[in-house]
């Protein structure tokens, strides 16, 4: 992937935040971001690249205190501008004690990249191809959070959906949701095709990724399990894929996204923050 503007040769004197929801279910629940936090510093293109979780630690309410003043890019590793942006995450940041000493910027959500659709379009080539699915027997499922607090949770995953058709149009592409309608029960009652093909639009494996999805497919649950799930129902074939979150292309979105902010982006107001918290 080629990013726009030459972005990748230049740096930054500036510490970068990858803001997640995290888990506190597993031990391991939030290794992920440690792991995409590790690959974007690996560029070292920023300073610091430190990952902070609303369940977790460190916790986003005060992963400042250990981050030096100046420019801060704040990266919402989740799939959507819906309840935790909107609501959650905006005060959480304001409770930072020193918030005051840092110049900050605030990207669009992870999820809602543009090339995060072209990304899902060839993994679900790839596994297509490597499962010998054919379109006509085959149904493909993205799989979103969603959340009955805020009908914006959902657009991302349905703007997913529509444009993963763009680019596989013989494929027969469903939505489903975790915490919404159509459930993923719903959705599978309707299904006539041999084959389904999952593809969670989640950010980690937490027990969303590795429990929630896998269950209602059939698939074996629990933390250790390894994607694809590949099981036999019927007389066809059950895929479920990893997160989209994880993804090797994640930490490259991300470099993009705090680049882009940085060098035409226009920094967060405390005030702005504290009229977002939720009341």
């Amino acid at each position: 992937m080629n990013l726009p503007d030459g972005n990748l040769s230049k740096s930054f004197p500036c510490s970068v935040v990858l803001a997640a929801h995290g888990s506190l279910a597993e031990e391991n629940s939030n290794d992920a971001l440690f792991e995409l936090a590790q690959q974007v510093a690996a560029s070292q293109i920023f300073s610091t690249v430190t990952p902070a979780f609303l369940n977790g630690q460190p916790n986003i309410s005060h992963v400042m205190s250990g981050l030096p003043a100046g420019d801060l890019v704040i990266i919402p590793v989740m799939t959507s501008d819906g309840y935790y942006l909107q609501n959650v995450l905006p005060g959480k940041l304001a409770e930072n004690v020193n918030f005051e000493s840092f110049r900050i910027f605030l990207t669009p959500p992870l999820g809602l990249h543009p090339e995060i659709a072209s990304l899902v379009a060839d993994r679900i080539a790839v596994l297509m191809q490597l499962m010998q699915l054919n379109s006509t027997e085959t149904t493909i499922i993205i799989v979103g959070h969603g959340t009955r607090r805020n009908s914006d949770s959902s657009k991302s995953t349905q703007q997913l959906a529509a444009r993963v058709r763009e680019h596989l149009p013989a494929e027969n592409i469903r939505v489903a949701f975790i915490d919404q309608d159509p459930s993923m029960m719903q959705v599978i009652g309707e299904i006539t095709t041999a084959h389904m093909l999952v593809v969670p639009f989640l950010i980690a494996r937490g027990p969303h990724a590795t429990v929630d999805v896998p269950a209602a497919f059939g698939l074996p649950t629990g933390p250790d399990i390894e994607f694809p799930l590949v099981d036999l129902i019927g007389n066809g074939l059950i895929v479920c894929d990893l997160p989209v979150g994880m993804y090797p292309e994640m930490a490259e979105l991300c470099i993009e996204l705090a680049s882009d902010q940085l060098l035409g982006g226009v920094p967060v107001q405390l005030a702005e923050l504290a009229k977002r918290k939720l009341a």
